[in-house]
């Protein structure tokens, strides 16, 4: 679901001519009326997809963005979202396992009734909750309580539109996210301005230390893909990957493999490999005989549900928090410590590109890791 028509390019015109408080009520009325189409999100290390984002179009060659502001002016915003979010969260319906699907929510609804209802409902653990719209820095407190609910269900948090506006790096330190996305405005031509990296780069740097992944959208060119790549960026989206469409739109994979930084022998830090355990894998089963934990697997190597033995011989079932081998460790620890209680301290399953199980971490490990790392760049 996107409040802006996806791409430089596009060009509504005769807005004001548009019957926006006509589809705002014939959208209430037959929800069915919104459509949705999805965009894939891909890995700059290896060009392969990770994720979708649901986007929503309106009846008509309509403003998606200026529609959700006429109806937050006819006091109709919170209802229409709403019916977007719940439509977008649908895709997960036929989504592979393995992918995450993003959603937009503005902030400003976030508390409200009919949007968490439609949230807590949905399996949060395989989705990212983008916020958009610039968000005060002053209401960030508020905002980092209601985020702490979804997180502990195991939502994550992207920061939409990073870049613009004011108070971004702030509110990247305020909200810590688990994403930003590059502002397209950074992303157009940023192959021929040196202002326009020197200001990705500083974002890039300064999620990293946070461990907070970043998502360059807007890629329209194979120029700009190499130099999002060039500069950091874990993920990408945009025309020259793949258009919205309906459905799964497919993307070219050989072209995106060909660019990525793995085909070029860029390589990033991998962290994980100084904390991460061999664990005992099983296909769909749950016999991990002498073991405290134990990782049910589909035939290709990808979990499906974490078994773990408690201090009392009582067993549990539960999904699993999946991060990927090239995540740094403090992205690991926030992963870990945003679920809830009874999970928290379960192992993360690091698994590589293709979602293949190579062992687990323990949340003890991350926190020893972490004060190690943290010593050495302090001397």
């Amino acid at each position: 679901m996107e409040k802006e028509l996806e791409g430089r390019g596009n060009d509504v015109s005769d807005l004001a001519e548009i019957p926006f408080a006509q589809v705002i009520t014939s959208t209430l009325a037959d929800p069915t009326t919104l459509a949705i189409v999805t965009q894939p999100i891909v890995s700059l290390d290896d060009g392969g997809v990770v994720g979708y984002e649901a986007l929503a179009r309106f009846a008509g060659a309509i403003s998606t963005e200026q529609l959700f502001v006429e109806a937050s002016e006819l006091g109709l915003g919170a209802e229409l979202e709403a019916i977007a979010l719940e439509r977008g969260l649908a895709v997960l319906r036929f989504l592979p396992r393995g992918f995450v699907l993003h959603v937009n929510v503005s902030p400003i609804y976030l508390g409200m009734a009919e949007i968490h209802r439609t949230l807590i409902s949905a399996p949060l653990h395989r989705v990212v909750i983008e916020l958009t719209e610039h968000i005060p820095v002053s209401e960030t407190k508020q905002l980092r309580r209601q985020l702490a609910i979804y997180r502990s269900l195991g939502a994550r948090i992207a920061l939409d539109d990073a870049g613009a506006g004011y108070g971004g790096l702030e509110l990247m330190y305020e909200l810590e996210p688990d994403m930003i996305k590059i502002d397209r405005f950074l992303i157009g031509n940023i192959d021929h301005s040196e202002t326009k990296a020197a200001v990705v780069s500083t974002l890039v740097a300064a999620a990293r230390s946070r461990g907070i992944k970043v998502v360059a959208e807007g890629i329209e060119t194979l120029a700009e893909f190499d130099e999002t790549s060039r500069l950091g960026i874990d993920l990408g989206q945009g025309y020259w990957i793949a258009r919205p469409g309906p459905g799964l739109p497919r993307v070219n994979t050989a072209k995106l493999s060909h660019s990525s930084r793995k085909e070029r022998n860029v390589t990033l830090g991998r962290e994980l490999a100084e904390v991460t355990e061999s664990v005992a894998t099983a296909l769909g089963s749950t016999s991990f005989p002498d073991q405290p934990y134990g990782i049910g697997v589909d035939h290709y190597g990808r979990p499906l549900f974490l078994w773990s033995r408690g201090t009392d011989g009582v067993e549990h079932v539960r999904n699993v928090t999946e991060v990927a081998c090239g995540s740094s460790i403090r992205e690991c620890l926030r992963r870990g410590l945003a679920r809830g209680v009874e999970t928290r301290f379960d192992p993360l399953v690091v698994t590589d590109h293709t979602r293949r199980v190579l062992g687990v971490v323990r949340l003890e490990r991350l926190l020893s890791g972490d004060q190690e790392r943290q010593g050495v760049e302090a001397s």
